[in-house]
Order: structure tokens, then C-alpha cells, then sequence
């Protein structure tokens, strides 16, 4: 019972109790009498002293526990702790009743060693067994369990259950027979004690053994005792003797053998009456001379079965092999071999063995007709598809064609016909992207086609249809996977052709389309002009001013019908053009600059802020000047056309083995699209009908042909209305 200090006094010699006052660290203050016999020290000694001194290890943590939930509680706890004893060199346990106050703890306890020691052994009795207890209460229809039974159950503990919950943990066939076990205990009083099997919470198969007794009154049943068994172990093992036992029979049953007791001093045998009936040889002796038997070896065999016979009696160990053909009852030579121990004599000599001999006939021919199989299959297999390969239902290799094994071979440095190989590890990686998903299709029995593309190891590019077929057993169960593919290259290639063929098409029409759009309009508008002002001219026009006019205007469509004309020759004269280059070193800076005053009235025309930017070093290259001319004039009057207002800057900077000519703009800039075929022939950024600028679309072209041909490459940097800048470079020397 819990006491404060003032009862201390009074109680401490007048009680059985053990009264124990401690501070906040555990430290002994006060105790009575009684305590000696608990901390094997007089009183006097006991003061001062830690009560974990003498507290089993394992109830420490639980003490301090203890201490801080009264530190910060100020409640009542009740506890049981265990002592090590000097004295009666004995564990006592002691349950307690402690109380908080003013700094202090105090303690009263009661000895329940015998109880605590009872409880101790149920419980670990109860988990080496694994046999848990269990009640009922059949006016509340609650069911309780021990630990034991919770843990059986894979159940928390303290899991409310009724007895119609507790049925659910049976297999669905258990269930009426269990619920007539428990309807004649409730009704009738009959116990019960059966073994069936349960499944768990967490859905784990276990067999167990349960016994229920009545409690009654009155002749009525008011309480259930019971307990559950694990005998999970003991049922599995039971059931594999049961099974290795039937396999045993089984196996004797199923090989056709006779034993053989052989003595060497007699040379004699005694064969069994089953080795005698399958052989055709006397019942009636029971030891037969070896060379009655040697007489029914098949004369191809007889030699070497000697050799093997004389070989196996000298060789190390007990064992004993050998094998050949035996003419039977029915005069059929039929493949049989021996199995034997040998007894030795201390010189090593065999002067016993005893042994079977064993009808193998069956299963030679088996192998016969396998292997011939194997090797039609193969052969199929080989000469069918580009790649075949038979897996089994995890992915493992079980056949593959020749070019398969190969290339194995030589990329993973694996032989799958001599080891288990998963053909996942083994395969090219964009196999295996799709792999999983086709395997696990043609597992569930469909079949499964997939095209997939390749470089094979010579760096070439190969096309494969792959194919998931499903191969099925008698009992139309799927036991493999047949993968295979077929080479599609070829078609492959003819379809990518026709594709190119059809797009090239298209591209051409609208190429043509352009052509005779730009050209038409490049070359009416000028004509147009010509004839318009020629009209007018003569006619007679009287003005001085007037006729000045329509002259200077008929001179311009002159000249933008000659640069049509002019265009065209150039674009198809450019393999003339090359084969008759004048290279001279030229200076950058001056031939820069005249293409830069040709246009700069154009330039002044727009408004435009006109720059030019020259390298100081006044750099020179060897180049043909007037195509170099043409090529920069292109760009230079493209750049001035697109640009409606801002500014136009050619700048031309020397590098150590190149000159860097640039044009920038802050004109319309160039599309996405438009960009990647900037420098296709006949090509601008509007085109047709409504397009918003003049021009053939061959200038671009022709400057990249012009520079390409000079060694120099050619490159354009563009955003829409942003502008446009054109990097040209060229090597000081060819």
C-alpha cells in the first residue's frame, strides 16, 4: 500500500512489507527491518546506498522509468522489480507501490517471487512450445487470448475477438466442422482436440492442435477453457516422410532392376529371382558362374566391358560401374547397367560386391530419339529465322540457334548451352526495353510481334521483327516462350525508300511550285517594265523631264532582268565556274569594302544605318575575287532588302589561319523551318503569290557554293523579327 512519512514511523517494524523511501536519483533514504533480507546488508548499511545496485540489470531502465513517470505525474504506479540476493543467493521480486512526494519516493512491496517464478516459466514454456492459451466467455460471446495465441494468429495483442471472428481464421472448408466441434461443447459439454490448419492475419498457412474443456454450473457450460498448438514443423516433416516414403515406393516400382551378391574367392554371383526372370536365367540355383553371364553380353560390348570391369576392381573407393547390352528372355539385346559396392580386404583387394543391375534399354533409346530431335530441331532452328531462341517460363535459355550463341559468346563471354543463362543478361541493350512487357504478354498465352532496330557489331544497321509465341503441354499449360526473329532489312529499307521517294516528291512539286512562281514574277515584272516604257517612248512622250524618267526606269528592269538572267547562268554554270578559278591574294579589307559601296545608295534609300567594320591588320587571302565578290554582294543586298529599318554592319575580322566576314541585320529575321533550308536553291521566306519580298531564292545558294569552293564554310544565326546575322569564313591560304 502506498504510506507517507508520517506513517514511516509506525509501520516500518510493525509490517511484512518491504518499505523503501529513495530520492529523485535512486538513492536509498530510509527502509525498515524486512529490507535486510532483501539487500543482504544491515540498515545502516543499506542508507546512502543506489537502489540500482541491486536491481537485475534488466529492471534498471524500467526503474528510471519508473522515477521520471512519478517525477512528472505525481501518481500512484504499482511495479514489480527483481533482486539479486547475497544471502539466499536467490532472485526475489517484488511488487511495489509507489508514491511521489516532496522530492521523495516512496515505496511498499510485497514478495512475489513464487508467483513472478510461475508466471516466468507459463510464459517461457508457452513460446518454446508455442502453445498459447485461450478462454471464453459464452455469455458475452468475448474470446481471450494469451500472447502465445495472439503471436499464432499474427494478431496485436490485446485484439478483441467473438468466437464467430475467430472461425474466419479456418479455410472455408474447416469452417462447419469446427463450428459442429464447438456447437457439442457449448450445448453438450463434449471437449474437443483436433488438428486443422488456419490462416493467419498476414495470410500465412500454419497447422495447429486445439483443445477445449467446459467449465459448468449447474449443469450449464458458463466458461471455456483452451489452448492452440504450432505443430507446423511436426505436420510439415511428417508429411515429407510421407512423401519421401511414396517417392521411394515409387521409384522401386518404376526401375526395372535386379540385385546381385558377387564373390570373388567362390567366383560365384547370387542373382535375385526379379535379376533371374528379367535375364532368363535357372531359377533354381541361387549362384551362377560369371561366365553365364558373359555369354548373354552383346559380343560389340563384351571387350570393352571387361576392360571397364577389370578397371573399376582396381580404382579407389567402393563404388563400381559399368555397362553393356544383355540378350534377355525373349533373345532382345537390351542396355543394362551395374551398380556396385566392393568389400575390401586389407590389401585392397575387392573380394565382394554387391550391387544391381539395372534395365537402362528404355531410356537409351530415349536418348537416341532425343537426340536425333534435338538435331532436326536444331537444324530448323538454324536455317529458319535470322535469331531463335527457346526460353523456359523465367527467361532462361534453354535452345538458341547458332548465330545466337555466337554472338553471346563473343559480347558476354557466356555459352548458354553450358550455363543457366537468362536471356535479359544476355542481350543487346534496346532488347531490352521492351522485353519484360512481350515475355510476360506471351506468358499470359498471347503471341507477340515487336519491330526493333540494330547496330550490328560491324557498325551496320540491321532490322528484326521479333516474335513471342507461346509453347503449350499436353495439359495446355505454357512451359516455354519460342523467341525468334526474322530479318527485315530489306523491306525495312524498301519502305524507308519509298517514304524518302514520296517526300523528295513532294519537296520537287513544291520546289517546282516556287520556281515557276519566283521566275515568272522575276521575269514579267522587268519585261512588264520594258515593254510598259517602250510603249510610252514610243508614243511619243515630249517631256524632257518624262522621257528621263521612263528611260532611267526602263534601264533598272534592264538590269534586274539581266540579274535574273545572270542568276541563272551562274547557278548553272557553277562546275565551269570551278574549273576555271583565278586565285589571286587579295586584300580582305578592300574587297570587302567595294561590295559595301555598291549597295550603300541602296542602304540610304531605307534610312538604314549603313556600318562597316574593318580589321586593322588588313588581312589577305588567296581567293578568286569575283566569285568572292559575288558570294559577299549576295548576302550584303539580302540583308539591306529584309530590313525595314535599324541597321546593317559588315564586319570583317582576322583569326590566326582564317578571316571571319560577318553581315548583321535587324531586319525580318528567318522561321525555325525557313532556317534549316535557308540555303536550299529557290527557296525564301515568303514565297509564291503573296510573298512580301523580290528575288529568284538562288542568291543564298549560290554564295554558299561560291564560299564552299573558295574552302570556306558558311553559317546563319536568326530569330524572327529579330534579325539576322551571316558568319563567313575563309582560310588565308588554300
Amino acid at each position: 500500500m502506498a504510506f507517507t512519512a508520517d506513517e514511516f514511523e509506525f509501520l516500518k517494524e510493525n509490517t511484512s512489507l518491504f518499505l523503501i523511501i529513495l530520492d529523485d536519483k535512486g538513492n536509498i533514504c530510509r527502509v525498515n527491518k524486512r529490507c535486510e533480507i532483501l539487500f543482504s546488508l544491515p540498515t545502516d548499511k543499506i542508507i546512502g546506498e543506489s537502489i540500482y545496485t541491486f536491481l537485475l540489470d534488466k529492471d534498471e531502465s524500467d526503474f528510471k522509468e519508473t522515477i521520471a513517470q512519478l517525477s512528472e505525474n505525481k501518481k500512484q504506479l504499482k511495479r514489480t522489480f527483481g533482486f539479486a540476493t547475497v544471502v539466499s543467493e536467490a532472485i526475489l521480486y517484488i511488487k511495489f507501490d509507489l508514491v511521489y512526494n516532496d522530492n521523495k519516493i516512496y515505496a511498499s512491496g510485497i514478495d512475489v517471487t513464487e508467483e513472478n517464478e510461475e508466471h516466468n516459466f507459463l510464459k517461457t514454456l508457452s513460446r518454446l512450445t508455442k502453445t498459447g492459451a485461450w478462454h471464453y466467455d459464452p455469455i458475452h460471446d468475448q474470446v481471450y487470448f494469451s500472447d502465445e495465441c495472439y503471436r499464432l494468429h499474427d494478431l496485436e495483442p490485446g485484439t478483441s475477438l467473438s468466437m464467430t471472428e475467430a472461425l474466419f481464421y479456418y479455410p472455408e472448408a474447416s469452417r462447419e466442422r469446427i463450428k459442429n466441434y464447438w456447437d457439442n461443447l457449448i450445448h453438450q459439454g463434449i471437449a474437443y482436440d483436433y488438428t486443422d490448419q488456419i490462416i493467419t492475419k498476414k495470410g500465412e498457412q500454419k497447422w495447429i492442435r486445439v483443445i477445449a474443456e467446459a467449465v459448468k454450473h449447474k449443469d450449464k457450460v458458463v466458461f471455456v477453457n483452451g489452448s492452440f498448438a504450432d505443430i507446423t514443423e511436426r505436420h510439415n516433416y511428417l508429411e515429407k516422410l510421407k512423401y519421401n516414403e511414396e517417392t521411394k515406393r515409387l521409384a522401386l516400382k518404376g526401375i526395372r532392376s535386379g540385385l546381385f551378391d558377387h564373390h570373388f574367392d567362390r567366383n560365384a554371383t547370387y542373382y535375385s529371382s526379379d535379376l533371374k526372370k528379367m535375364l532368363g536365367l535357372p531359377l533354381d540355383k541361387d549362384f551362377i558362374s560369371p561366365d553365364l553371364l558373359q555369354e548373354l553380353i552383346h559380343p560389340d560390348d563384351l571387350q570393352d566391358s571387361i576392360k571397364r570391369h577389370i578397371k573399376g576392381l582396381k580404382k579407389e573407393g567402393n563404388s563400381y560401374l559399368n555397362h553393356y547390352r544383355i540378350k534377355d528372355k525373349d533373345g532382345e539385346y537390351k542396355y543394362y547397367e551395374v551398380h556396385g559396392y566392393r568389400k575390401k580386404d586389407k590389401n585392397n583387394r575387392t573380394t565382394r560386391m554387391i550391387g544391381n543391375l539395372i534395365d537402362i534399354h528404355q531410356k537409351k533409346i530415349n536418348e537416341r530419339t532425343i537426340a536425333e530431335n534435338q538435331s532436326r530441331l536444331l537444324a530448323m532452328v538454324n536455317n529458319g529465322f535470322a535469331y531463335t531462341v527457346l526460353l523456359n517460363t523465367v527467361g532462361e535459355i534453354l535452345m538458341a540457334d547458332e548465330n545466337s550463341i555466337n554472338i553471346i559468346k563473343r559480347d558476354f563471354n557466356v555459352d548458354p548451352t553450358l550455363t543457366v543463362s537468362r536471356f535479359i543478361d544476355v542481350m543487346p541493350l534496346n532488347f531490352k526495353n521492351t522485353f519484360a512487357h512481350e515475355f510476360n504478354e506471351a506468358l499470359k498465352g498471347e503471341t507477340v510481334k515487336k519491330e526493333i532496330e540494330r547496330i550490328t557489331h560491324k557498325g551496320s544497321i540491321q532490322w528484326l521483327e521479333s516474335k513471342y509465341t507461346p509453347i503449350k503441354d499436353l495439359e495446355n499449360n505454357i512451359n516455354s516462350i519460342l523467341v525468334s526473329f526474322h530479318d527485315i532489312t530489306e523491306q525495312k529499307s524498301a519502305e524507308l525508300a519509298i517514304k524518302q521517294a514520296h517526300i523528295k516528291e513532294q519537296e520537287l512539286s513544291s520546289l517546282k511550285s516556287n520556281i515557276l512562281s519566283n521566275f515568272s514574277h522575276e521575269i514579267r515584272t522587268p519585261l512588264n517594265g520594258i515593254i510598259t516604257i517602250s510603249n510610252l517612248l514610243l508614243l511619243g512622250e515630249e517631256n524632257p523631264n518624262d522621257r528621263k524618267k521612263l528611260a532611267t526606269y526602263l534601264d533598272e528592269s534592264k538590269e534586274r532582268l539581266l540579274a535574273t538572267i545572270n542568276n541563272l547562268s551562274h547557278y548553272s554554270e557553277i562546275e565551269t565556274i570551278q574549273k576555271n578559278l583565278n586565285y589571286i591574294e587579295a586584300d580582305i579589307n578592300y574587297t570587302v569594302e567595294t561590295s559595301y559601296r555598291e549597295y550603300r545608295h541602296f542602304a540610304n534609300s531605307k534610312n538604314l544605318d549603313y556600318i562597316l567594320e574593318l580589321d586593322e591588320s588588313c588581312p589577305s587571302a588567296v581567293i578568286d575575287v569575283d566569285i568572292f565578290h559575288t558570294a559577299i554582294n549576295n548576302i550584303i543586298h539580302n540583308a539591306i532588302k529584309y530590313t525595314k529599318k535599324g541597321k546593317v554592319i559588315v564586319n570583317v575580322k582576322a583569326k590566326k589561319r582564317s578571316i571571319r566576314i560577318s553581315i548583321k541585320d535587324s531586319g525580318i529575321g528567318i522561321g525555325k523551318d525557313s532556317l534549316r533550308k535557308i540555303f536550299d536553291p529557290f527557296v525564301q521566306e515568303s514565297i509564291g503569290l503573296s510573298r512580301k519580298y523580290e528575288g529568284t531564292g538562288i542568291g543564298l545558294s549560290l554564295s554558299k557554293r561560291y564560299i564552299e569552293i573558295l574552302g570556306g564554310k558558311i553559317k546563319v544565326i536568326s530569330k524572327l523579327e529579330k534579325g539576322t546575322k551571316f558568319i563567313i569564313t575563309i582560310p588565308k591560304k588554300i
